[in-house]
């Protein structure tokens, strides 16, 4: 043990440094790893557990308008509801910003008004910036983050605002002589943020909404339209069927079923977020594999610098356990450090995460302990490295080099050398010592550092790939269920169009190749809600569907994947409709994001296509125009259409086609939550793969500097018979080259078929049309700048060549 110690202690004065490097080395690599990994469970736990701290409703259901007593008498119904543990609903009233005592109709904003505390005790809206109004000051509200945005509002902003009976808003003189309003209100805003189903959201839902108080809704209580009620029910989602069905059976089959249950927006929620903790889990597990190979790397190049002095000790009489022993214990104390600085750079910036969307809402904020991560990662890193180190302390004992090593040297012609023979000396030299391990102590471990690079490129192409083909879907809206051009919304999706009108303007329109009405509701399959499109069984446009067929009768239903999993039907099976009608699976669809505002809608995954009538309620007659069409028109150009010109007549014919001014809207692109989320998923890929590339760029020239230092005889020699100080370093690029050109040539065929398997995997959990794309322009720049990167960095170890000193060198030899 005397031995072992002394040993150690000359080691730390010699080599101190490099045992510093090491576990700084471990510490920051590792500590990213531990980091990335922690932060993917960070961000994808951050929404259920702001969800929790909001008190959220389990479901809410749509009562209708609040002057109809038969709707007022059903509020209290519900609330009598024996699954109903607890109940806060909120009004809406017609208000809109007031100019010189006029009503701003270009700046339409939605009036959420709580009637009992729902958006302050339960389903709580969560300030962005300011704070939640006061609840019995009626000139205090807040805004969402979406109306902020349309409108520049900020928090101390004082808005005028008017509030309008339906009398007023349904007198067809309304838009152009409006009369005064019943109430006038001098509002400021304390609070700007998002309610509870806004964190991850569809374009569908995006509204520019404003929360009024409790006191003020006292003092519009004879203008209400509608309202919602918020239900926590004792047995959670279990109890939704059952409440569904006593409110079933108390309005009719034929009343709108408007139900929007929590557990449909945190699966939406989870599968925006899921991509992001993906991204972030991936990248951490290559840092932690990053950090063992070069750490490890980093060990086996201090224990073979110690190989020469083992040897004398070993011929003084020092056993090989002893020797081994003393060679590993300043590695071991290293590598234990480095786990400790790993764990503490985690913890340090853990105030980092969660990343994306759902940071705005942790309710968490600051350090994270993730004690299942740190402590499991950074046990990961100590064990395995302790284990490369007492493998290699041993393999690199006198007696077994010296076995091995006799074993090993360049005496027969490599395929390199051969091939070689008409090639520039220093480049011929350059793939020689690219490709050649070398022999006795000068042996340098080629094919791992090809293996290497071989990974590093297949994984940034991989990573291209996968960001390339997430760019492909956001740009492609037939991918996610969007299979037209526009659709037009009659009211927010409560409304109905106009039958005649539609058909005339839109068959008419020779811009136009085809459209399809649909309409919105729900209805209980096979005991479960499911949000559905009720369209014609000969629609000329439909969503793209992604198994069997479109429907062709009234007893067959299309579904969402997801919907599909849920109810444990493939197609080909039947369900029941809450209606006892037996009805059989044609199909699954990519559903489109689009729906009534507020309530359940189709998205990724979920929901069904049916006939009309097999949609409860779908003819509602909301507009008192006497007809009932569709509640939105799904319109496909033709593929030569004049965009603006059509969309401006579009714009034009839409009052027509509505039930009054402003009452059917022309809708671009909905995105669902997963897409609008696709910025945050975007940046993901990029990262990795710099990441990856910066990895590999960091390994080759840690490569390529110990090929120097292992190959300075060989390099000494060639100074001595007159190489040059430019032939060194032609000799040194020309072997960063082949290495990264074989890297390439391989890397990158791996990578796509790499990268593409995981797209078509993602896409499928995502619910869209998997179209993976192939990268070629991301691909070339990756090859050209990985090429002039490595010469690049080449030059680092080739100023070393050239600065060999060759007397020096070979007169040790």
């Amino acid at each position: 043990m005397a031995f072992v110690a002394a040993w150690s202690r000359m080691a730390l004065r010699q080599r101190g440094r490099g045992l510093i490097g090491i576990a700084m080395l471990l510490g920051l690599v590792g500590g990213l790893s531990l980091l990335s990994v922690g932060g993917a469970r960070r961000t994808m736990s951050a929404y259920p557990r702001f969800l929790r701290s909001a008190n959220p409703s389990t479901m809410a259901v749509d009562t209708g308008p609040v002057q109809d007593p038969d709707s007022a008498a059903l509020l209290d119904r519900v609330a009598r509801f024996p699954q109903v543990e607890q109940i806060h609903a909120y009004v809406s009233f017609n208000a809109a910003f007031l100019v010189d005592d006029r009503p701003d109709l270009a700046r339409p904003f939605e009036a959420l008004g709580s009637l009992d505390g729902r958006f302050f005790d339960q389903d709580r809206f969560t300030p962005i910036s300011g704070r939640l109004p006061n609840r019995s000051r009626p000139a205090e509200i807040a805004i969402n983050r979406e109306i902020a945005r349309r409108y520049r509002l900020n928090v101390g902003d004082r808005l005028d605002i008017g509030v309008f009976s339906d009398e007023q808003t349904q007198d067809p003189d309304f838009f152009e002589r409006p009369s005064p309003p019943q109430l006038r209100v001098s509002a400021t805003v304390v609070g700007v943020g998002l309610f509870v189903e806004e964190v991850v959201q569809d374009d569908t839902d995006r509204s520019p909404l404003i929360l009024f108080t409790p006191a003020l809704v006292d003092k519009v209580e004879a203008w209400h339209t509608y309202a919602w009620q918020g239900l926590v029910l004792r047995r959670g989602d279990a109890d939704v069927p059952a409440v569904k069905a006593a409110l079933v059976s108390l309005t009719g089959q034929e009343f709108p079923q408007i139900f929007r249950v929590t557990s449909l927006d945190t699966f939406h929620a989870q599968q925006a977020v899921r991509p992001v903790s993906i991204a972030l889990a991936v990248f951490g597990t290559i840092a932690g594999i990053a950090a063992l190979l070069l750490v490890g790397q980093a060990v086996g190049r201090h224990l073979q610098a110690e190989r020469e002095p083992r040897a004398v000790a070993r011929a003084l009489g020092v056993t090989p356990v002893s020797g081994a022993l003393a060679s590993g214990i300043g590695p071991a104390l290293a590598v234990i450090a480095g786990g400790a600085l790993a764990v503490a750079v985690a913890i340090a910036a853990s105030p980092t995460m969660p990343i994306g969307t759902v940071r705005q809402v942790e309710v968490q904020r600051g350090i994270d302990l993730d004690w299942t991560v740190l402590g499991f990662g950074g046990a990961v890193f100590v064990v395995s490295l302790l284990a490369v180190i007492a493998v290699l302390a041993w393999s690199e004992a006198p007696s077994r080099v010296m076995r091995r090593s006799s074993r090993q040297g360049w005496g027969r012609p490599s395929l390199s050398a051969r091939a070689g023979r008409n090639l520039p000396t220093p480049v011929m030299i350059g793939l020689r010592l690219a490709f050649e391990r070398g022999g006795r102590g000068d042996a340098v471990p080629v094919r791992s550092i090809i293996v290497g690079t071989v990974g590093a490129v297949a994984a940034l192409v991989a990573a291209v790939t996968f960001g390339t083909s997430l760019t492909n879907l956001a740009g492609q809206p037939r991918l996610f269920g969007w299979n037209w051009d526009v659709a037009l919304v009659a009211q927010q999706g409560y409304g109905n169009t106009r039958p005649g009108p539609t058909s005339r303007i839109l068959g008419n329109d020779p811009d136009i190749e085809a459209w399809s009405g649909a309409f919105f509701g729900a209805d209980q399959i096979d005991g479960h809600n499911v949000p559905l499109l009720g369209m014609d069984t000969d629609a000329k446009v439909d969503p793209p569907m992604r198994e069997g067929r479109s429907i062709t009768r009234d007893d067959e239903i299309v579904l969402g994947t997801a919907t599909l999993a849920r109810l444990h039907k493939r197609v080909g099976d039947s369900v029941t409709s809450g209606g006892g009608r037996s009805l059989r699976i044609v199909g699954s669809a990519t559903l489109p994001a689009i729906g009534v505002v507020h309530g359940d809608h189709t998205s990724l995954g979920i929901g069904g296509v049916v006939a009309p009538d097999q949609v409860p309620g779908y003819d509602r007659n909301i507009t008192g125009t006497g007809e009932y069409g569709p509640n939105v028109l799904f319109v496909r150009f033709h593929p030569r259409a004049d965009i603006a010109a059509v969309m401006s007549r579009l714009r034009g014919a839409a009052d027509e086609m509505g039930a009054f001014p402003g009452a059917l809207l022309v809708t671009p692109v909905q995105r669902p939550a997963e897409i609008v989320n696709a910025d945050d998923i975007g940046r993901s890929p990029t990262v990795l793969g710099l990441a990856v590339a910066v990895s590999a760029m960091a390994a080759l020239v840690l490569a390529l500097t110990a090929a120097v230092r292992r190959r300075r005889r060989d390099l000494a020699l060639l100074k001595a018979l007159g190489f040059t100080r430019r032939q060194l370093g032609l000799t040194v690029a020309c072997q960063a080259s082949a290495t990264v050109l074989v890297g390439l040539a391989v890397g990158i065929p791996v990578g796509v078929a790499l990268g593409r398997v995981l797209w078509t995997l993602f896409a499928h959990q995502l619910n869209v049309v998997a179209a993976p794309a192939l990268p070629l322009a991301s691909i070339g720049y990756v090859v050209a700048i990985t090429l002039l990167l490595a010469n690049l960095l080449s030059a680092l170890p080739a100023r070393a060549a050239r600065n060999l000193s060759a007397a020096l060198v070979l007169s040790t030899e």
